[in-house]
């Protein structure tokens, strides 16, 4: 293993992980579309991502599944079940062909007594996540569906086009109705009336941004 590789998925995490923990690290690679932990198994392992996205959702008892989050590279999970070996509140799965490193539990535990900073790196993270998910949490129940998707949208613009007169955004219907928690007849209709407005436009796979300031005042509008 390279040691320059890992430390460069996260330097803030790795800056001063001892060699002995580094060299536990092993790197697995996965497809699209694979489920890496699934819901209430348990696994023995911490992972950091190292390439690709991966999507943290929640299966119902009706099998709707209920995104949290979209991790990419320097993102890791598993820390929340590894300390007491608890069967995962979500699963992950890929979402793009994906490069992870794993490291065991034994491993983990021994980083985190060794080394002060991966140890207030992970209680800053774990904090911003929790901030993060209370906050979609109230999104979800208190907020009106244009504003979610307006907000989706605007989350997505990668800073280095704000530039660009038309912004091309990835989109996927299924996985914003998973990830905002509605039909996606109802997220269409949102859409259908955002183009229609000239702010934005429809492709099979993306979302073309024409107007950004435009996307921002339709989110204002509760």
């Amino acid at each position: 293993m390279d040691v320059k590789d890992i430390v460069n998925v996260n330097y803030k995490m790795f800056k001063e992980c001892p060699y002995e923990i580094l060299n536990q690290f092993e790197l697995k690679e996965y497809p699209k579309e694979y489920i890496i932990c699934h819901q209430d198994q348990v696994y023995d392992f911490f992972y950091v991502i190292a390439e690709g996205l991966v999507n943290i959702y929640r299966i119902s008892i009706e099998g709707k599944k209920y995104s949290q989050a979209i991790y990419r590279k320097g993102d890791y999970f598993g820390e929340l079940e590894v300390f007491s070996r608890k069967p995962y509140v979500c699963s992950v799965e890929t979402i793009t062909e994906a490069k992870v490193w794993r490291i065991s539990r034994t491993d983990f535990l021994r980083w985190v007594e060794l080394d002060k900073n991966f140890l207030l790196y992970l209680i800053n993270t774990m904090c911003d996540s929790f901030y993060r998910l209370s906050k979609k949490a109230g999104e979800d129940t208190l907020y009106p569906l244009k504003y979610r998707i307006c907000n989706f949208l605007l989350r997505s613009v990668d800073e280095d086009n704000l530039g660009d007169k038309y912004i091309e955004i990835p989109f996927d219907r299924e996985r914003l109705s998973e990830q905002i928690v509605a039909t996606t007849r109802s997220i269409n209709r949102i859409l259908k009336q955002l183009k229609e407005k000239d702010i934005i436009d429809i492709k099979n796979k993306s979302i073309i941004v024409k107007d950004l300031e435009g996307l921002k005042q339709e989110e204002d509008v509760l």
